[in-house]
């Protein structure tokens, strides 16, 4: 599975698991609204449904209420408090196994659902098999007792009362899922146009609002329409006006608009604030939604309301949709023999396609290679990588990437192949995987940076495709550079800060003044 770092940009089941617990389910033979499911479960440790955490209960067989068992120290609470004192011989007559001698079925039938005491041991005789397990005090006598758990559902966990006994209280907030099932189905029998309503569509924007609830903009839940717009994106494949954007706090701001793009020709700039599509307010529209307005054929317009925060100036901008094909790397020579080299996006054939272009453009008359990284949003970690090590020495670091356990380190494993100075040019739109790149080869001083302080984006993602196409995009791990620096919110403070004028490339010019 690819691990993306790109800003979250915008071409682009409740799953009820199976549970670690005993491989039976004892529920076919109860039915829902089944009265005597008390009686049922009365002595069971069970397990609920739930995607959010395991939470295991002990229904109390006598008066039937269950009770959370959430760790070692509520193990050691339930055989302090509810163990039954039995003597050695009638222990003997309840059954260990298949094999077990002297078996007393009466005995087992009147201590079944029961902890059971003899002397220092503690023993559950489990309702299912009816045989006799030993319970250790704490964490150990947790885990016994989880792997005699009994799958059931939320509702008929729900029609057993909770224990209010504060040695078994439950220290969060449960989720009952059963108001999921029981809102979609309010909504598809009582709401006004049931008709029109889509069972799909209705799914898909449960899903999305579940992602959204982690307030993460870069985690996002893909229905299959969005997942391909998503990849066509991270391939350069677009069709539309050819502008990265994201939402923040609600509004869609452009990140930054493609290398001669329909967007860069029209003027739009990075941080730029899209209020209006075609009359319509797209303000807390999600990115997807948004984003379904701009696009449209080759060859017609759109029109556009900016706020531009940078002058406080509201106005409109008309713009003729176009097909984006665009390449991951162009380039050029300059004059002085200074190759420049553009990286416009770091899709999985940028590398190949970054090798092919050095090798039309270097050769032993140039002086310095010029490596533009503005307004690329990112893309694939692997591609970085493999790019950055042309310019760094082999067991050089180029970034980490921090779980929450485990940090893996990312060394070059071939020697320099690129002793040329080299200037980097960034600017705000410069996110994600860019930065990677950046600050790989300025920690190493294998170059100069030039430009703008870049994005600050030090997380990466992973996309999980689901078998109807649809998929999510969630944040696994935060990166840091070379000296153990994350630059979340904050980005990476060029060498030679300068910003452009509106008719002068200046970070250009100040990059080819460097190589001269």
């Amino acid at each position: 599975m690819k691990k993306i770092l790109v800003l979250s940009l915008a071409f682009f089941a409740l799953f009820f698991y199976g549970h670690k617990a005993l491989a039976v389910d004892v529920e076919y033979d109860i039915q829902f609204g089944d009265p005597h499911i008390k009686e049922r479960y009365a002595g069971s440790i069970v397990v609920a449904n739930n995607p959010f955490t395991d939470q295991y209960w002990y229904v109390e067989p006598d008066s039937q209420e269950r009770l959370l068992i959430k760790n070692g120290v509520t193990v050691s609470r339930l055989l302090k408090n509810f163990a039954t004192e039995i003597s050695t011989e009638e222990l003997n007559k309840l059954p260990e196994n298949l094999e077990s001698p002297n078996v007393d079925y009466n005995l087992v039938h009147k201590f079944k659902g029961q902890f059971l005491q003899n002397n220092d041991e503690y023993w559950y005789v489990n309702t299912l098999d009816g045989y006799r397990y030993k319970i250790q005090n704490g964490e150990e006598g947790f885990d016994t007792l989880k792997d005699l758990a009994l799958d059931i559902s939320v509702d008929r966990l729900n029609a057993i009362k909770k224990s209010t006994n504060p040695n078994f209280a439950s220290e969060e907030r449960e989720v009952n899922f059963a108001i999921y099932e029981s809102t979609m189905r309010i909504l598809k029998n009582n709401y006004y146009n049931s008709n029109d309503i889509d069972n799909k569509e209705m799914f898909y924007g449960s899903l999305e609002g579940l992602v959204s609830s982690l307030d993460d903009p870069y985690t996002q839940f893909f229905s299959p329409r969005d997942k391909e717009n998503f990849e066509e994106q991270i391939e350069g494949e677009l069709e539309g006006i050819g502008a990265m954007v994201e939402t923040s706090n609600g509004v869609l701001t452009v990140i930054s608009p493609l290398d001669d793009s329909p967007a860069q020709k029209a003027g739009l700039l990075p941080q730029d604030q899209i209020w209006y599509v075609d009359s319509t307010d797209i303000r807390g529209f999600t990115v997807e939604d948004a984003v379904e307005l701009i696009k449209g054929p080759s060859g017609t317009t759109v029109v556009l309301d900016i706020y531009r925060p940078s002058t406080g100036k509201y106005f409109k901008m008309t713009i003729t949709r176009a097909k984006i094909e665009t390449p991951s790397v162009t380039g050029q020579i300059l004059d002085d023999n200074i190759v420049y080299l553009g990286l416009h996006m770091f899709s999985s054939s940028a590398p190949k396609e970054l090798e092919e272009k050095m090798a039309q453009l270097i050769d032993q008359n140039t002086k310095g290679i010029i490596l533009d990284l503005r307004n690329n949003p990112g893309g694939y970690t692997n591609s970085a990588f493999s790019i950055a090590d042309h310019w760094l020495d082999s067991g050089d670091i180029i970034f980490q990437e921090k779980y929450p356990h485990k940090t893996f380190v990312f060394k070059d494993k071939q020697d320099r192949e690129i002793d040329l100075p080299t200037v980097i040019l960034v600017n705000k739109g410069t996110a994600s995987a860019s930065e990677i790149l950046t600050s790989a080869l300025k920690n190493h001083q294998a170059a100069i940076v030039v430009g703008d302080t870049t994005f600050g984006k030090g997380t990466g993602q992973t996309v999980q495709t689901f078998v109807d196409g649809s998929a999510i995009k969630y944040t696994v791990f935060e990166w840091l550079d070379s000296n153990d620096k994350n630059i979340n919110g904050s980005g990476i403070e060029p060498d030679y800060p300068i910003q452009n004028t509106a008719s002068q490339d200046v970070q250009l010019q100040k990059a080819k003044t460097l190589l001269r």
